[in-house]
């Protein structure tokens, strides 16, 4: 079993979250740690800024 994460994985860690799915459960699905799928998606996520027109945006997270 290789030690990296290859791009199936992570497509498959994508689907995971987007089915609201758990690190654990995803890290079941690819045999991995959960902490290896927690650390990936922190390390490769980022938040999206968006605002409408007029306004601006607001990075506030606890909003």
């Amino acid at each position: 079993m290789s030690k990296f994460l290859t791009y199936e994985d992570r497509l498959e860690i994508a689907s995971g979250l987007k089915d609201h799915q758990s690190f654990g459960a995803i890290g079941r699905n690819l045999g991995k740690d959960r902490t290896t799928i927690a650390k990936e998606v922190k390390r490769y996520s980022f938040d999206k800024k968006s605002g409408r027109p007029g306004y601006p945006f607001n990075p506030c997270k606890l909003r």
